[in-house]
């Protein structure tokens, strides 16, 4: 696999998300700059980088969360963002949480279908004080992909869960992703999620995209050992 400075967004067929020159800025400090980024309907990317490098900001710009100085950010619609926290309402049954914003007259039986995905279609009336930490983020998935994103935004979700809960929730969402086929950002700063996970890898410094790696989805320790030295992190052969 080779490592080469991400190209500039070339022309596509039906893209989720395109990003030009983006700029973002607090005071005098520079976040972003001139960064750009194309996903893809149904391609799932990952985003490494060391903390403070700009990866939640990118994602809270492309949610419309925060404003950027300039540049242009094009989505066919409002992307779904799930957080490192569920965010559940707990005065809220798990199906009202599910259908938060949804103005339609069969809001619970989306709800019910969503929540059956997750393999929690039994818990409709349940509430988010009786769910583990793993159920929780079941239900955020399912309260993200009912609204039918064309783009999904992941911002370590699950980063808080046990080791086998997250081999599980990985399980989960490579399968929810290929039923619905979003675009999908995930910021992560576990290697091994993101190699096992995305389609295309890329490495965030200094604000904009320094490398892509495509080809991931777990197909060896080069990949891993490539990474993890674009990271800053000194890995030998033997260990890695």
């Amino acid at each position: 696999m080779t490592a080469h400075v991400a190209p500039p967004a070339s022309s596509a067929t039906n893209p989720a998300v395109v990003v030009s020159n983006l700029r973002r800025a607090y005071g005098a400090r520079v976040v972003i700059d001139r960064l750009n980024l194309r996903i893809e309907r149904g391609e799932f990317v990952a985003l490494l980088g060391e903390s403070g490098c700009g990866k939640t900001t990118l994602l809270r710009a492309l949610a419309g969360l925060d404003p950027i100085q300039g540049g242009r950010i094009a989505a066919p619609r409002r992307p779904a963002v799930v957080f490192q926290e569920h965010r559940l309402l707990p005065w809220d049954s798990l199906w009202s949480n599910v259908s938060l914003g949804l103005q339609l007259p069969d809001a619970r039986e989306r709800a019910a279908a969503a929540l059956a995905e997750v393999g929690l279609g039994d818990r409709l009336d349940d509430w988010p004080r009786n769910l583990s930490g793993g159920q929780a983020q079941r239900v955020a998935l399912a309260r993200a992909l009912v609204q039918q994103p064309e783009l999904l935004l992941l911002d370590e979700p699950f980063a808080a869960l046990d080791a086998l809960t997250r081999i599980r929730m990985h399980d989960l969402v490579r399968q929810l992703v290929a039923n619905h086929r979003p675009g999908v950002l995930l910021v992560t700063h576990d290697v091994d999620e993101a190699i096992a996970l995305a389609d295309r890898i890329l490495v965030m410094r200094d604000g904009a995209i320094a490398f892509e790696y495509r080809e991931a989805g777990g197909s060896g320790s080069i990949e891993r050992t490539v990474l993890l030295a674009e990271l800053g992190v000194l890995v030998s052969h033997a260990a890695a």
